[in-house]
């Protein structure tokens, strides 16, 4: 028996379906990057007494095989079964090169701003579920800063407190991104 450790998938994916509620969107252009999922979520079957399909214990890719649970897979590791975290997405490189072709891989430029962002955005989501309030101090966020995404030191941020929220904006070189607490 030949135990599996991976699956594969080829995607037709519908580009003008994609963009048709966007007036502003055009066919990625080479080399154009997304982020993307794709998961797969599978639950065991078995037959009851009545003989109707019952979900049944069978997890294969928990941390304990066999538990009550279904096995969720995706292409890119996400670091949790939380599946609407686009910032664990993967990162989709568009080509026009023909499959098999060996394609020069993009650097993400903005991805360093990003993950700068996203540390602030959680480091600030702990920081309000422990103390019930948001805060504009940078220090005091440091200390709920957590994996993966950290607070970085070396970006340029500014947190605005408002009525219901904050907003905040990180700056690294040439790129800069906004967030809230949302």
């Amino acid at each position: 028996s030949v135990k599996n450790s991976h699956w594969t998938v080829e995607v037709a994916m519908p580009m003008q379906k994609l963009m048709e509620r966007n007036p502003d969107a055009k066919q990625p252009d080479d080399g154009v990057l997304w982020r993307i999922n794709f998961s797969r979520v599978q639950w065991s079957f078995g037959v009851d007494e009545d003989n109707k399909y019952v979900k049944k214990a069978c997890c294969q890719s928990c941390r304990i095989p066999g538990a009550e649970a279904e096995d969720n897979w995706v292409w890119s590791k996400q670091g949790e079964v939380a599946m609407h975290l686009p910032e664990r997405w993967g990162i989709l490189q568009f080509s026009n090169e023909m499959p098999s072709t060996e394609v020069k891989l993009k650097y993400y430029e903005e991805w360093p701003v990003r993950c700068a962002a996203m540390g602030l955005f959680y480091a600030m989501k702990e920081y309000q579920s422990s103390e019930s309030l948001y805060t504009d101090d940078l220090k005091a966020l440091a200390a709920y800063s957590i994996k993966p995404f950290t607070i970085c030191n070396e970006a340029a941020t500014s947190i605005m407190l408002t009525d219901d929220g904050y907003e905040a904006r990180v700056s690294l070189g040439q790129f800069t991104a906004t967030i809230n607490h949302e």
